[in-house]
């Protein structure tokens, strides 16, 4: 019965075992001087508290037992987060046996329940959640391109992921020395739905050997009004970085035109792929050319009037140009009341063919936040150099 592992598996999070205090039924309030939390100290001066504590600390332990190592790991991070957790609920000292109670039944409920929920549900993902089913559908394993590396991930990579999240995706770089491996999982439930999608991802050489975890990829919301979860789409040319695509969710209103579009997963100082170093790349309409080692796109320029939110839409005000290999911006074109649209990209002759519109704003049509669309323009094309 698997546990998230950066996130606390139940709707409560419980005792650390660490601090767990295995107090005898019939304590006496003398007993329970030495300690200094007032959480511990009503649960010893209760026995009912006191009994209910014992059993919670028993079942976990029954749980442990029946785990991977790794499950075991994330389910003594769960316990650990509980005395945070519930200091934070139970902070009237009036109320507080009550509230120690509530959380205690529902941590005994959960891990009775839930957990084996949470497995049922991430084996239903791809029929659960849109975007994931999205990523199923459009993101293809490529193992195939490099001789020996099997699609299906060896144990020394299970191993190292919770047993609820299943197995999606394997991406190798085309220098065939670096496999990624996708798994995917629910990691909090609410009203037996998954209400917390992620994916852990496991790197390894070209024979599956030094595997490594390179981290959680989670529903990230970047306005009000969407949510995408970014999934590995394939590796940079010189098969060091992660390219992410982002998966939209169903989007709120006036969230339906939002598509977070790329990120990058860099390598780190180690030499490895991290989720910490995970950072923008581009929007979903960037050109990528010159084998995929240059991307072009458009982004808002604080020079050009913006749409109104919310809504996604771009000004187009700065032309940005960068290199994937190593996410470094190589040119960028930005003047006042102007915007771009790249009409084509010539890398034999290494141009890019643009148009250039200039805005210019009046009494009848102010510079203001919506006034693009009023704007009087003057539109030009030209050929520029790439860098």
């Amino acid at each position: 019965m698997p546990l998230s592992s950066s996130k606390p598996l139940l709707s409560m999070v419980v005792i650390a075992s660490s601090c767990m205090i295995s107090f005898a039924v019939d304590a006496q309030p003398q007993q329970c001087n030495h300690l200094t939390s007032a959480i511990d100290k009503t649960i010893c001066t209760s026995p009912a508290l006191t009994k209910m504590n014992n059993e919670l600390e028993q079942e976990y332990t029954k749980l442990k037992k029946s785990q991977t190592p790794v499950d075991q790991v994330v389910t003594t991070n769960t316990q650990n987060h509980w005395h945070e957790q519930i200091k934070k609920q139970c902070t009237q000292q009036k109320y507080m046996e009550g509230c120690i109670q509530l959380n205690i039944q529902r941590q005994l409920y959960d891990i009775k329940h839930n957990a084996t929920a949470l497995v049922t549900v991430s084996k239903k993902w791809q029929r659960l959640n849109g975007s994931l089913r999205e990523y199923a559908n459009s993101i293809k394993n490529n193992t195939q391109q490099c001789s020996g590396i099997t699609r299906r991930p060896p144990k020394n990579v299970t191993q190292l992921i919770p047993s609820q999240y299943v197995y999606a995706k394997s991406l190798v770089n085309t220098q065939c020395n670096t496999v990624i491996r996708t798994f995917v999982g629910c990691s909090t439930l609410k009203n037996n739905r998954c209400s917390n999608w992620q994916l852990k991802l496991v790197a390894t050489d070209a024979n599956n050997q030094h595997p490594y975890i390179v981290g959680t990829l989670a529903t990230t919301n970047r306005t009000g009004n969407s949510g995408a979860i970014f999934v590995p789409y394939k590796f940079s040319p010189n098969g060091k970085n992660v390219i992410l695509k982002a998966m939209m969710r169903p989007a709120g209103a006036g969230g339906g035109s939002i598509n977070y579009g790329y990120d990058v997963i860099i390598h780190n100082d180690k030499q490895q792929l991290s989720t910490t170093t995970q950072h923008y790349l581009a929007p979903a309409n960037a050109h990528f050319y010159s084998n995929g080692t240059r991307v072009a796109y458009l982004e808002n320029s604080p020079l050009l009037p913006n749409y109104p939110q919310p809504g996604g839409g771009s000004n187009k005000g700065k032309l940005v140009i960068k290199d994937v290999n190593t996410d470094e911006v190589l040119m960028t074109k930005e003047h006042t009341d102007t915007s771009y649209a790249i009409k084509n990209i010539n890398t034999k002759n290494h141009t890019m063919t643009i148009t250039t519109t200039r805005h210019r704003f009046s009494s009848k049509c102010p510079r203001t936040e919506d006034s693009l669309n009023c704007s009087t323009r003057t539109t030009t094309q030209e050929k520029i150099a790439l860098p």
